[in-house]
């Protein structure tokens, strides 16, 4: 997985399955909402957003690239 994409991810444990979900939306704290989008990749709805690595480590991201549908391109996101 991408760098910039792993501090937007987390994983659930369910049934004794692991799961990765995205950030955002319904979790406590967080202001953004990431989604699938049709340009394949991932988009999310702010300029800028803190994400953290699996080891709690943060990091604020400014995403470059528009996409076509609203937002901006997770992939495209540059720590500051």
């Amino acid at each position: 997985m991408d760098k910039i994409l792993v501090l937007f991810h987390h994983i659930h444990h369910r049934n004794g399955e692991h799961e990765v979900h995205h950030c955002g939306g319904d979790h406590e704290g967080v202001d953004y909402v990431i989604e699938h989008c049709g340009c394949g990749k991932h988009r999310i709805d702010k300029k800028k957003a803190v994400g953290h690595d699996f080891d709690g480590n943060e990091c604020e991201v400014k995403f470059e690239e528009e996409c076509l549908e609203g937002g901006w391109h997770v992939e495209s996101g540059v720590c500051e």
